[in-house]
């Protein structure tokens, strides 16, 4: 990924996040990956990386926890 890349990227997360909040933000991208992990699992039966993609989807389930006032 190019620098220009990363800055319109970080300037949509951010936007994101000014509009629905950190918690949900995070939320979001844990269900994308729980999402990501069924559909691996389902469609290709790849279980290695869906449990992959679960893992990251536990990661960023707990940063939403810990995000919330």
């Amino acid at each position: 990924m190019n620098y220009q890349l990363d800055v319109n990227l970080e300037m949509d997360l951010e936007a994101m996040v000014d509009r629905n909040g950190l918690p949900h933000v995070l939320d979001a991208l844990a269900t994308i990956c729980f999402e990501k992990a069924e559909h691996l699992r389902s469609n290709w039966q790849d279980e290695s990386a869906a449990k992959e993609w679960e893992r990251f989807g536990k990661a960023v389930d707990k940063a939403a926890d810990k995000a919330r006032p």
